[in-house]
């Protein structure tokens, strides 16, 4: 399965939550078993050696850039097919830890660990349900690092940073998977719901593409494990595919933001542990407010973790709250709302 550029119930991506009320959900902390990070599974970056990271060594343009950043991207999507409420608002939060690293030449590549998700469930009138949808530490641990491509010519304030499209599949072994199946007729389909025999119906992902399911997180179930608490309880095993490109600027040398755009996602359920959790036929209905698409990125001390991105959101500690309390962190999201004027 590549690991670079890459329904139904619950999805932690910037991509897909489905479950019968609203609510909020949690994800791991990106630590992994050594606290920086490092899974020690296959998910790191294939860095390019002859790239300079070390930024008192980097030249050309875009060399006072190199180092470690934190990362927020944030987007929202409207789905529907949902079962009791029909339709609803999803904004998913999603931090990283990333390595900045250039050619010399205002090549930048981004090396990008996630290091946690949450997510806001909301009805499309506001209101929150109280489900809560939780996304397990292995989940987090098993996401490969991305690879996000800039060129810059500067690293004055208001210089584009426009990235390439990164696409990511997870949980399925596809051939020609990394495209939009909306425009690309070679584009490999995501496996269908239902495709699993079972939930242990979870070959893995190393073997030779092949369209189908693999267990990408390795807990012996298909595909990814996510679990939803609340009136609903139960795990469901999902397939994800997720494509966005970033279309800010540098605002300062220590500060890079904007929006978010060419973003979409898509899930299928394999299966679940409950029957009532393979219930409906949720899909994305539109990426809604375009002003709720975003990122924005700040730069890290040479030895930051993951812990040191989520010192700088409250979500980390109340994932309900954090986008509307007083004095926010620097890397919290905005107070985006459903029912937010985005004409």
């Amino acid at each position: 399965m590549k690991k670079k550029h890459i329904g139904w119930i619950i999805v932690a991506l910037p991509i897909l939550v489905f479950g019968s009320c609203d609510g909020d959900v949690q994800g791991g902390d990106g630590a992994g078993p050594d606290g920086d990070g490092d899974t020690d599974t296959d998910t790191d970056a294939d860095t390019d050696t002859d790239s300079d990271t070390d930024t008192g060594t980097a030249t050309g343009p875009g060399a006072g850039l190199v180092g470690k950043w934190g990362q927020l991207v944030s987007v929202t999507i409207v789905q529907n097919g949902i079962p009791i409420v029909n339709e609803q608002w999803v904004a998913s939060r999603n931090w990283y830890l990333v390595d900045l690293v250039t050619d010399g030449e205002g090549n930048l590549t981004a090396h990008e660990r996630l290091c946690a998700i949450r997510i806001k469930l909301r009805g499309m009138g506001g209101a929150n349900l109280g489900n809560q949808s939780i996304v397990p530490q292995n989940f987090v641990d098993h996401i490969p690092v991305l690879e996000r491509r800039v060129t810059v010519d500067s690293e004055e304030p208001g210089t584009p940073w426009y990235s390439d499209i990164v696409y990511e599949v997870r949980g399925a072994n596809l051939c020609n998977g990394e495209c939009n199946p909306a425009v690309d007729q070679n584009c490999d389909p995501l496996p269908a719901n239902g495709a699993a025999s079972g939930a242990t119906d979870a070959p893995p992902c190393d073997g030779p593409c092949n369209g189908q399911q693999c267990d990408q997180d390795q807990d012996g179930l298909a595909g990814m494990t996510n679990s939803l608490i609340g009136m609903l309880n139960c795990d469901v095993y999902v397939t994800q595919r997720w494509w966005a490109r970033f279309d800010g600027q540098i605002v300062d040398e220590n500060t890079i933001a904007g929006p978010i755009i060419d973003n979409f996602s898509e899930q299928t359920v394999l299966a679940a542990s409950s029957y009532t959790c393979t219930l409906g036929t949720p899909g994305t209905a539109s990426t809604n407010c375009p002003a709720h698409q975003y990122f924005k990125m700040v730069r890290l001390p040479a030895n930051a973790t993951c812990a040191d991105v989520m010192a700088l959101t409250r979500c980390d500690e109340d994932p309900a709250h954090c986008d509307s309390a007083p004095g926010p962190l620097t890397l919290d999201p905005n107070d985006d709302k459903p029912t937010d004027d985005c004409d």
